[in-house]
């Protein structure tokens, strides 16, 4: 049987790995389509998809361990509120802080 804890590092594990599937889609829809406008549409379409579907599949992710972490507040009782931040960290504020400084690495690259 799964733990609630290994449920959470799951979806966090998940959730960044839909962050680098898009990312590293973003980039091969970037490579595929210069800026002239000039390239292989179907491609730049095909990666453009993977990448929609991915930070769709990110951000369900996202609710569902937000709902996972609220509904798990309300059954267990935490010693401070440092020890439930400590435990919110890498289930739900990090991937969404990783996703958003790869976009901007992303765009800053560019």
């Amino acid at each position: 049987m799964i733990t609630l804890r290994r449920m959470k590092l799951l979806l966090a594990g998940t959730e960044l790995a839909c962050a680098a599937v898009s990312l590293a889609a973003a980039w091969q829809a970037e490579a595929a389509m210069d800026k002239s406008g000039l390239g292989d549409l179907d491609q730049f379409a095909f990666w453009n998809s993977i990448v929609g579907l991915s930070l769709m599949l990110f951000f369900l992710l996202w609710v569902a361990a937000v709902l996972l972490a609220l509904f798990t507040r309300q059954r267990e009782q935490y010693a401070s509120a440092r020890r439930y931040w400590k435990e919110l960290i890498p289930d739900v504020l990090a991937p969404p802080l990783l996703l958003g400084a790869g976009w901007l690495a992303f765009a800053l690259l560019q």
